[in-house]
């Protein structure tokens, strides 16, 4: 009002290109990333100094060979190790999407981490994921589960199996519609596969490119690509009714793989049960779970597309509302031990949930900037390095990532470069003496990306 008395006019609206040049007028953009100015500052700081403790890990893991293999691309400014690590920092951060990470580019501290100055924009490391076919991430998986495997971390005697489904928001989606039990409906998503060691907990199969019209042979590639990475066959796979056919479990058979997995419910289970009339009883032991004391009734029975019979236990009590039934091909082990490993799948469904919740496995945005596959490959990585972490500390062995992050990764740190030696001070933490411990007891680390430089640790 006081304007239009002084005569002044109201003034044009901007254009939306003007608007945008106001807004970027201000806006501090970080360095670009490159590998030539790595160590050009002397000293720099991070508030995420704990994920520096993961260096000793993939050293002895070995992989940063893995890293460079051959099919990983790499430019003149970042090489192939340097844009892995990078994006393996934000995985063990635990970010939430690749598209919000631009702000890292100013915690110089992180482009140490990688070997770089700065680590890589949203757009680089988007664009990066794309670049590699489904034969270089299992290529990356199969010396990874080798490297595990020959550490310890892996026995191979009873794997849980399990599928997962991320869904898509996206309006114009191409992908397949999936049944998504946390929404309740069917929606377009990416069907992924994992593996889990059951008595070590450790992941040691990802696949986040399933058909299908494929899933039900998925079992058959994993098997496979645990022979090749282990030389081995799994011992005894354990798994729910739809993860696969009964003629798999006839393959399954023929190459001596035990397996233990659901029995589907016909329209005549029902009918069936009320026909048992001695039920026998067993009490589960080591098993953390309020229905222990069970009844079971077992026999052997043929299956369609099997060769042979299988040996079928029904059991009630177990805290479900009908009663569940179990088919193996183990017909020397005794009941007991069968339903005790058979109760212990609730540990891949736990670990799944980890990978959701800390590894953001189900942020799968609208435009799919990250190749899942890659994705998820590294997010089992990341997984494994958190459990192996949790190992070496004394009171949070079977912590999950979220507490380990909160507690040991999440600290402000200083780190200085002098000559051949790179000093990672940590800050001060209620649990530092916890991780002090396993630190100080660790021999010289050389870094090769930080051009063989020595890695020390220290703690305010």
């Amino acid at each position: 009002m006081l304007l239009r008395r002084e005569g002044f006019t109201k003034l044009f609206r901007r254009t939306n290109r003007e608007r945008l040049e106001a807004l970027q007028q201000d806006k501090r953009y970080p360095e670009i990333s490159d590998i030539k100015l790595f160590a050009e500052r002397k000293e720099v700081s991070t508030t995420f100094g704990g994920v520096f403790l993961f260096l000793p890990l993939i050293r002895q893991l070995r992989l940063d060979e893995l890293f460079r293999a051959d099919g990983f691309r790499s430019t003149k400014a970042i090489p192939s190790i340097s844009y892995l690590l990078s994006y393996l920092a934000l995985k063990l951060l635990g970010k939430d999407r690749v598209c919000h990470i631009d702000d890292f580019g100013f915690d110089y501290g992180l482009g140490v981490f990688a070997g770089l100055n700065a680590l890589p924009k949203s757009a680089s490391i988007s664009g990066y994921t794309y670049r590699h076919s489904a034969r270089v991430i299992r290529k990356l998986l199969n010396g990874f589960i080798k490297r595990l495997h020959l550490e310890g971390y892996i026995k191979g005697r009873n794997i849980n199996l399990d599928f997962h489904v991320i869904p898509h928001y996206g309006d114009r989606s191409v992908l397949e519609g999936h049944w998504v039990p946390t929404r309740g409906k069917r929606m377009k998503s990416v069907l992924s596969f994992f593996a889990q060691d059951l008595d070590t907990t450790f992941l040691c199969f990802s696949d986040g490119e399933i058909r299908k019209d494929a899933q039900s042979d998925e079992i058959l590639e994993f098997i496979k690509f645990y022979e090749n990475s282990t030389g081995l066959l799994p011992e005894r796979l354990v798994f729910d009714s739809k993860l696969t056919t009964y003629r798999n479990l006839d393959k399954l058979n023929q190459r001596g793989i035990l397996f233990i997995t659901l029995k589907r419910r016909g329209k005549n289970f029902l009918e069936e049960i009320s026909k048992i009339t001695k039920w026998n009883k067993v009490t589960l032991d080591n098993v953390k779970r309020k229905y222990r004391n069970l009844q079971y009734t077992e026999k052997e029975i043929p299956l369609k597309d099997y060769e042979g019979s299988v040996r079928e236990i029904i059991v009630q009590g177990a805290g479900r509302e009908l009663p569940m039934c179990l088919i193996s091909n183990d017909l020397k082990s005794s009941v007991k031990e069968i339903l005790t490993i058979y109760s212990h799948r609730w540990r891949i469904e736990n670990n799944i949930q980890e990978n959701v919740d800390f590894f953001n496995l189900n942020a799968l945005a609208s435009p799919v900037v990250v190749k899942v596959d890659f994705d998820i490959a590294m997010t089992l990585i990341a997984n494994t390095l958190y459990k192996i972490l949790a190992q070496k500390t004394k009171w949070f062995k079977n912590a999950t990532p979220k507490t380990i992050s909160r507690n040991f990764i999440d600290i402000k740190t200083t780190i200085s470069i002098k000559g051949d030696i790179i000093k990672v001070k940590l800050g001060l933490k209620n649990y530092n003496p916890v991780i002090m411990e396993w630190v100080n007891s660790l021999e010289e680390i050389k870094i090769p990306w930080w051009e063989n430089r020595t890695l020390v640790f220290d703690f305010e």
